[in-house]
């Protein structure tokens, strides 16, 4: 009863004021139609006041179905109002989760799309320093490798500079030993020459001396003539046995008389120093009278 009267306050106060009016006309017998003054006796009055009282009673019970009846139609206005009320609730509460559900779906994408953004700006700002970082490796390096081309241009220009000079010295000092081997080589052609004279001169008169030791066997020498080998020592000493007839006349007194001439003119007359060389080992082609 509390519920229904929170509920419709008003429908219960206007049902309270109708069951109020209608107690008070049962209780001070209000008669709603006119009715003539009785002019029976006393016992006919007796009777029509039954008569009205039926009447009033069943007044009392139509009005009291009428009652009940509106009393019904307004519990089932009232339950349909309640259940009108509890489905817009519902629908209310449907709407309300409904727009709760697409502010947390719209909240999730916007999260989600600012994190993808954020995640988007991160990654490009990360591009960004690696491209940074990148240009500025290339561009360390690229000054690093025109540096290098430079110190290796430099370090070639000079490679080709020394190389220049040293050939430049190499020739100069190739000249200088082709000038000086021309001049040794003419030197010592000279010096050659010179010495060949000097060998030809002492062994002429080497020869000589031999000859003027030489003496004659007494057989027949007309023609006859020998090679002989003579080892001598510094001072145109002969060396002991150093006396060789290495191609003989075919007389061997011919042979024989040569080999003691060797050994008696000795000391042979013979150069000092480097000359003495060309006469250690001495050939001689002996021909009497030549």
């Amino acid at each position: 009863m509390l519920g229904v009267l929170k509920r419709n306050p008003f429908s219960v106060m206007l049902a309270l004021l109708l069951h109020f009016v209608i107690v008070f006309f049962l209780v001070f017998g209000v008669d709603w139609e006119k009715k003539p003054k009785p002019i029976a006796s006393q016992a006919n009055v007796v009777q029509a006041h039954t008569i009205d009282l039926d009447k009033i009673n069943e007044k009392k019970a139509e009005e009291k179905k009428a009652q009940q009846l509106k009393k019904q139609q307004q519990e089932k206005k009232q339950r349909q109002a309640e259940e009108k009320k509890r489905k817009q609730a519902l629908e209310k509460k449907r709407v309300a989760e409904q727009k709760a559900k697409q502010k947390r779906e719209a909240e999730a994408k916007r999260k989600a799309e600012a994190k993808r953004k954020a995640e988007a700006k991160r990654k490009a700002e990360a591009k960004r320093k690696a491209e940074a970082k990148r240009k500025a490796e290339a561009k360390r390096k690229a000054e690093a490798e025109a540096k290098r081309k430079a110190e290796a241009k430099r370090k070639a220009e000079a490679e080709a500079k020394r190389k220049a000079e040293a050939k430049r010295k190499a020739e100069a000092e190739a000249k200088r030993l082709a000038q000086a081997e021309r001049e040794r080589a003419l030197q010592a052609q000279i010096a050659a020459e010179q010495n060949s004279r000097e060998i030809d001169r002492y062994g002429a008169v080497i020869k000589q001396q031999i000859e003027r030791n030489w003496l004659k066997p007494a057989q027949n020498t007309e023609g006859l003539s020998c090679i002989v080998q003579v080892r001598l020592i510094p001072g145109g000493d002969v060396v002991p046995g150093g006396v060789s007839i290495i191609r003989s006349s075919g007389n061997a007194a011919f042979d024989r008389s040569v080999e003691a001439a060797v050994y008696k003119a000795a000391p042979l007359p013979v150069p000092s120093g480097a000359l003495f060389e060309s006469f250690r080992s001495l050939r001689l082609n002996f021909k009497p009278n030549k």
